[in-house]
């Protein structure tokens, strides 16, 4: 999985068994479902039972999880099987495999009755390539809204953040959710905050001309590299009136520098697939790493915009957030940023999910 992606971070899962629907609704948002296998090593019978039933749970919890992926991205409301699947997760990690088997089988039952709230839409973008997203319009009214872009993190697709879509949307706003070029129905290869810039541009462009933006009335969500890309588009966009960037990198060769010298595996696997994407080192392609910078463009920046990040982020520094924000504020700029003493990638802690998602709809009402 790419070290890019920050959904993974989202389930803090011992806590959720206390929370009302609603709550668990927003924090089941932004997870993306993962399963951590590793089997236990040991000679007795009763271990090797235990090792069976572990391999088994773990087949069918990647069957299911594969899925629900699929019917998220074919634009079904997978919110309760999420949630039946990220307690099933809980269980499967305590070693209840027998439970996490019985949570399985209600992950299933709940992908049988699901509603298809999202359609997908395809349209041009650079290079003549065709990219496609998941369109969620609010149940009442028939437009036009205002807008929020979902740009979801790593390389992974516009399904993966469904349940962040429909949370904002259930507030009133039309929510579209584009698979970068590379992910998902899109046509392309990934290129690392390069192109999929161009990607939400062009979708904005698409929206509009079907009619269905209010005004200019127009804001971005983005975690990890959806947030580089959404505060680069909003450098070159002023239509774009709101910002809220989750865990990002703004600043390329920072990037790379600190990945090259970190021992951290999940920031060797950051290098390892950001090279091949801009072409080179920052000093064999400076233009390349230059132009997925947030921080050379600042000074264009017409968007409010808030930055979210962990102190403790092993994977997108949290220097890159506090230059950011001072770039911003030494420009004049709206710019707001919260940072979390004791988060890593993204915001693991059920309460701070809750209070992000606050500050987010708060800072979109403000500002779109």
């Amino acid at each position: 999985m790419s070290c890019l992606r920050c959904e993974r971070g989202h389930s803090s899962l011992s806590e959720r068994r206390e929370m009302t629907s609603g709550r668990m609704s927003k924090i089941a948002a932004a997870a993306v479902v993962i399963l951590a296998a590793g089997l236990l090593l040991g000679g007795c019978s009763c271990v090797l039972t235990r090792i069976i039933d572990q391999a088994s749970v773990t087949m069918r919890g990647l069957a299911c999880a594969n899925e629900m992926n699929q019917k998220a991205g074919e634009g079904y409301d997978v919110r309760e099987a999420r949630a039946k699947w990220l307690q099933a997760l809980d269980a499967y990690n305590q070693g209840d495999f027998a439970r996490a088997d019985e949570l399985i089988d209600e992950t299933y039952a709940a992908m049988d009755d699901m509603e298809k709230v999202a359609e997908r839409v395809y349209y041009e973008s650079s290079g003549g390539l065709t990219v496609s997203g998941l369109l969620f319009r609010p149940p009442d009214g028939s437009g036009p809204w205002p807008t929020i872009i979902v740009n979801h993190a790593g390389f992974g697709t516009a399904g993966d953040f469904s349940d962040v879509a429909l949370l904002i949307r259930d507030h009133g706003y039309l929510v579209f959710n584009p698979d970068f070029r590379g992910s998902g129905m899109s046509q392309g290869s990934h290129e690392g905050a390069k192109g999929e810039v161009d990607d939400v541009i062009a979708a904005i462009d698409y929206l509009e001309s079907q009619g269905l933006i209010e005004g200019e009335r127009i804001g971005l969500y983005g975690q990890s590299h959806g947030a580089a890309v959404s505060v680069l588009a909003a450098e070159r966009d002023p239509r774009i009136k709101a910002v809220v960037a989750e865990a990002g990198f703004y600043d390329a060769v920072g990037l790379y520098d600190y990945a090259k010298a970190s021992s951290d595996p999940t920031a060797q696997t950051l290098l390892n697939e950001f090279l091949p994407m801009v072409g080179g080192t920052p000093e064999q392609v400076p233009q390349e790493y230059a132009v997925r910078s947030a921080l050379n463009y600042t000074d264009s920046m017409q968007a409010a915009t808030l930055i979210i990040h962990g102190e403790l982020d092993p994977i997108c520094p949290v220097d890159q957030a506090r230059r950011l924000y001072d770039a911003l504020l030494a420009g004049g700029k709206t710019v707001e940023i919260r940072l979390y003493p004791n988060e890593a990638h993204c915001v693991n802690d059920p309460a701070g999910r809750l209070e992000v998602w606050d500050l987010m709809f708060a800072w979109f009402e403000e500002y779109v």
